[in-house]
């Protein structure tokens, strides 16, 4: 798999198809099926927590969730091409996952939200099982939720907590915790609840989901000034990356 550097963190130059296709072998095998979503905020702000940049650096996949992301990549000639939504590929996990009936956990965000996500996912998805699920406003201890999680053994686990939160908690935990696939799913919980709507078509197709979500939801406004930022930093990033291999090179 071709990764390359956004402001010094690593995306993967991968595909929705890509990932599917290699699912059933990582749910057969010994090992854990880590994937990450980078997008502008996170490859902007995750080098303020060394212990994200050591979870996102063990990742097995890094998709890039962002058309900035993608956008950066082209502009010094990368090869990713196309953004990967993390809500997509949500529901391309839950669809295999009613083909083969697996388990599934769900945590985070507010506890109506997670509710109402159940009750969707079980009209749905009538043939996955929800393992369990627990609120993003739990009063448990990260030792009990994760003592929870492993007493039903998920399949997949799905963690809404937003950035940071929910990678410093992958990032503490992913080794102990006994599920074969991990996700972070951001507020892809909202979306499912049916509580926040996706982007019209037109949105989408122009990759614009991110201008309409921030316009919708006040909240994410200050997402739209983070991207000259993040441009900034990755260009920066880029220019001392190649004075770096000058320097080597003589």
């Amino acid at each position: 798999m071709e990764t390359e550097k956004i402001n010094g963190i690593p995306v993967d130059v991968i595909t929705y198809d890509s990932i599917m296709e290699e699912l059933p072998s990582w749910l057969v095998g010994k090992k854990k099926m880590i994937i990450t979503s980078i997008n502008p905020q996170i490859a902007t702000y995750a080098h303020r927590y060394p212990e994200i940049i050591e979870y996102i650096l063990h990742s097995t996949h890094r998709i890039p969730d962002g058309e900035g992301v993608v956008k950066v990549s082209q502009i010094f000639g990368g090869n990713i091409k196309t953004r990967l939504t993390g809500i997509d590929l949500i529901y391309r996990l839950l669809d295999y996952g009613n083909q083969h009936k697996l388990s599934f956990f769900l945590y985070g965000s507010h506890p109506e939200i997670i509710k109402k996500v159940v009750k969707n996912l079980q009209t749905d998805y009538p043939n996955i099982k929800i393992a369990g699920f627990i609120d993003g406003y739990t009063t448990l201890s990260e030792a009990e939720i994760v003592e929870e999680i492993n007493r039903v053994k998920p399949t997949f686990l799905f963690v809404g907590l937003g950035f940071p939160k929910q990678e410093q908690f992958l990032a503490r935990n992913v080794k102990n915790l006994k599920a074969k696939v991990f996700l972070d799913v951001g507020g892809s919980f909202d979306v499912i609840s049916g509580e926040v709507s996706r982007a019209p078509n037109f949105f989408i197709k122009h990759h614009l989901e991110w201008l309409y979500r921030s316009v919708q939801r006040p909240s994410r406004i200050v997402r739209i000034f983070e991207l000259p930022v993040f441009v900034a930093k990755a260009t920066l990033y880029r220019i001392r990356y190649h004075s770096l291999l000058k320097k080597e090179d003589k």
